[in-house]
């Protein structure tokens, strides 16, 4: 691992990402498929794995269990991406991503994964506040472990807080009605909607959602995703709608992984908000463009734009105010 990181990543329930094709989805039948493409996943590894390919100093932390999650662990050590695993019992879930070659429609079969004992997520937490006494951005991403209290989320923040980091979130259903003091929030029109117990049907009911959950939330930023439309970027200063960069659609897992990802690097670069915004939306249009949870490469982003971080970060850091400014 790093000797200090920029931005430590915690995922609380892992997995092992299976990816293949079949002619057509015909129940009761077997379906010859595709050779599967084997990749770790996990919102907040995810993350970890695209800001690495950005040269952002990350670590990733997270649970992992039985075979699967040595398996995770070894796919990880092969990308060379920094990581701390914490061992507990039981065994690391698995995903599916199943492509229909007939229709093109791509499906997803998203076990619930290993509950985490209090114990165990106290000894994740542990190495976070060790690991992340230099990091500006401390990533919460995924879903929760069955079992879990939302009040997961206030520890998380809590200990953000006392690092002097910002917390970034990217979770739903009760994880998100916890957010309150995050930096970033990123939630999907549908988890908003959820949040909010009613409908989102247009634009202006969109961004009123958001800038409620930013205010109840007290958060500093809301991204508010809407698919193939782009993103809302509301802040208190105001609100802005960006589109979604256009390009191939190989795969969508993972795209608002990179996003997150995008907007947390161009934020330690020094970047504003929007222009923040705007490399996420690139790195989620090079995601959607690989196979799987496939990391796509600085080649491959260079594609979809040209507006790359080219400072080294050790002079970004040291240029950094106190850790205690970077609270919102």
């Amino acid at each position: 691992m790093p000797a200090s990181s920029d931005v430590v990543t915690i995922t609380l329930n892992p997995a092992l990402d299976y990816a293949f094709s079949v002619p057509r989805l015909v129940p009761g039948s077997k379906m010859r498929s595709s050779a599967p493409r084997i990749d770790p996943g996990g919102g907040g590894i995810n993350v970890a794995r695209v800001l690495h390919v950005l040269g952002v100093r990350t670590l990733a932390v997270f649970p992992a269990a039985g075979h699967i999650g040595q398996a995770l662990t070894e796919l990880l050590e092969s990308e060379r991406l920094p990581f701390e695993a914490i061992e507990v019992a039981g065994e690391t879930r698995l995903s599916h991503h199943v492509t229909a070659l007939d229709t093109g429609l791509e499906y997803r079969f998203v076990l619930p994964g290993q509950p985490l004992t209090a114990v165990d997520l106290g000894r994740c937490l542990e190495v976070v506040r060790r690991q992340g006494r230099h990091a500006a951005y401390v990533v919460l991403s995924g879903s929760l472990p069955p079992g879990s209290s939302p009040d997961t989320v206030s520890q998380v923040r809590c200990l953000a807080d006392s690092l002097g980091a910002r917390l970034v979130l990217d979770a739903s259903g009760g994880a998100l009605d916890r957010a309150h003091g995050a930096f970033l929030l990123k939630p999907s029109v549908r988890e908003l909607e959820d949040h909010l117990g009613r409908r989102l049907p247009s634009v202006e009911e969109q961004l009123a959602g958001a800038r409620e959950l930013l205010e109840t939330a007290q958060a500093g930023v809301v991204v508010l995703s809407r698919g193939h439309l782009g993103i809302a970027l509301v802040t208190p200063a105001g609100d802005r709608l960006l589109p979604a960069v256009a390009g191939e659609v190989v795969s969508g897992v993972g795209a608002g992984d990179a996003l997150v990802a995008g907007i947390v690097a161009g934020l330690v670069h020094g970047w504003d908000q929007p222009r923040a915004a705007r490399l996420g939306l690139s790195c989620s249009a090079a995601m959607i463009a690989t196979a799987g949870t496939s990391v796509f490469s600085l080649d491959d982003l260079a594609r979809f734009t040209d507006d790359l971080p080219d400072k080294p970060l050790a002079d970004v850091v040291a240029s950094f105010p106190d850790r205690g400014d970077l609270r919102h």
